[in-house]
């Protein structure tokens, strides 16, 4: 049995069970509401509870509703795991689905009174138990899987960075249910060795396809050709194998290449413009409703933050620094100083390092929970960052980067932020400035408002009593 094969099977399953619980919720919230005795204290309409039979009605409809919902928003895909984002999803759905219920009875069974009550119950009773049955059906497939039930056997037409990150991918998430066979390679060589098994050359694709029984067909070289991949496609006609034609995952990744619709013409769409309209008017509105709310909280804390910063060493208490923004727009970043007053001098601008000593006792201290950083909502609040986004780098490096590493210029699209994805995932000061670009890309790429809070949350986690801020941008 195949990973496909599998998932259908699962899928069906799990529609099933959704129907199963959503019926037990509608009995439990009339339970709750009429019979347990605990909202005993909110008033029945018209004096008495409306008969369960009433309910009864309402089992199909909802069924077909919310299955219907649930199947619009993808929510029958048995695809990798249970997360904060698929239980908000499942919410989503939830609340779409009640407001078609109710709009459907209203026409439909309108001479009936039903109790607002136990909508609201069965529908959060639902997410509940929605969400508990895809987690039970996602663990019951890595068991199976684990029994060497329902694994597809991935094989790749060519070799180079695509084909890398293929297999580490495959080879990454544990219970993915893709087992990788091997490489198949066309008549010239590669340039370098290959760490994988060798299953021959493409040209013999059905062979090799009906040899080593590939379930699933990646073709990952640029190198094939157009005419090629219609062979390799043609040849294999009949043959019980899924092909997909992959893409540079990096350029994918980062958003170089996309695919619209231009008036009923496809088209490759090779760059967007971020964050414009609605999309960049809320996430301002949050920038200066969040910065403001914070700056107003930690006001005492800044005010004894900024005499300890005048008592302890000579200088100024604000340090300011010009880093470029976005589309490179030069501004002032603010900092409560944290080195001594003249630790630019002989050096320039650059990067701090772990215990430097150019830190001063308290210094080390704000920076290590990064309570130096706390002036930049003043940033935030002019407009010059965002609370998330590529953290700021200094003017005078902006042109050495964009020579060095493709794509660097495309994180300044966006504002900076006060934090990042980068920043969260351990990636900040003296790193690898390679991966934090792919990071940056990638939330601009991504962005949405969750993905804002989920930053802003693990951010404040990071800071939460483990903060060992070792290097600083």
């Amino acid at each position: 049995m195949s990973n496909k094969t599998l998932d259908q099977l699962l899928t069906v399953f799990t529609l099933l069970l959704d129907v199963c619980f959503i019926s037990a919720s509608v009995f439990v919230a009339y339970w709750l509401r009429f019979e347990s005795g605990w909202l005993d204290g909110v008033a029945i309409h018209k004096g008495a509870p409306p008969p369960l039979d009433y309910y009864f009605q309402l089992i199909p409809l909802m069924g077909f509703i919310w299955i219907l919902v649930l199947r619009g928003v993808g929510l029958y895909r048995i695809e990798g795991h249970i997360t904060l984002e698929t239980v908000a999803s499942i919410s989503k759905a939830g609340l779409i689905a009640s407001i078609a219920t109710l709009s459907a009875i209203f026409f439909i069974y309108h001479n009936h009174q039903y109790s607002r009550w136990v909508m609201i119950l069965s529908c959060a009773i639902s997410v509940v138990l929605l969400s508990f049955n895809r987690l039970a059906i996602q663990r019951f497939k890595e068991a199976i899987q684990q029994l060497g039930v329902g694994i597809s056997r991935v094989a790749a037409v060519g070799f180079n960075r695509t084909t890398q990150q293929l297999i580490h991918t495959l080879q990454e998430r544990t219970g993915s249910g893709y087992e990788f066979v091997g490489v198949l390679l066309g008549e010239r060589p590669p340039s370098q060795p290959i760490p994988h098994r060798i299953l021959g050359d493409f040209t013999e694709v059905r062979s090799l396809v009906q040899k080593y029984r590939i379930d699933e067909l990646f073709i990952t070289s640029p190198a094939i050709s157009h005419t090629e991949i219609l062979q390799i496609v043609d040849v294999c006609e009949g043959l019980s194998v899924r092909m997909h034609l992959l893409p540079d995952l990096y350029e994918v990744m980062i958003g170089r290449t996309r695919v619209a619709d231009f008036d009923g013409i496809p088209v490759v769409r090779l760059k967007e413009l971020p964050l414009q309209g609605w999309r960049g008017m809320i996430k301002r509105g949050m920038d200066i409703l969040l910065s403001g709310i914070a700056l107003i909280v930690c006001s005492p804390l800044m005010f004894v933050i900024a005499i300890a910063v005048k008592l302890s060493s000579p200088g100024r208490v604000i340090f300011r620094q010009e880093r470029a923004g976005r589309d490179g727009k030069p501004f002032y970043i603010y900092k409560f100083r944290s080195m001594r007053e003249d630790a630019e001098v002989g050096v320039g601008h650059v990067w701090a390092a772990k215990d430097d000593p150019r830190q001063t006792r308290l210094g080390r201290f704000l920076r290590r929970w990064c309570l130096d950083e706390l002036p930049q909502f003043f940033n935030v609040l002019k407009g010059d960052m965002s609370l998330v986004g590529p953290r700021p780098e200094m003017s005078g490096l902006i042109d050495d980067f964009s020579r060095s590493i493709p794509h660097y210029l495309d994180r300044h699209r966006v504002k900076c932020g006060l934090t990042g994805w980068a920043q969260v995932n351990g990636l900040r000061g003296n790193t690898s400035l390679e991966e934090r670009i792919r990071y940056d890309l990638y939330y601009i790429e991504n962005w949405s408002i969750g993905f804002d809070i989920k930053i802003l949350l693990k951010t404040l986690w990071s800071i939460k009593g483990t903060s060992k801020r070792e290097t600083e941008e």
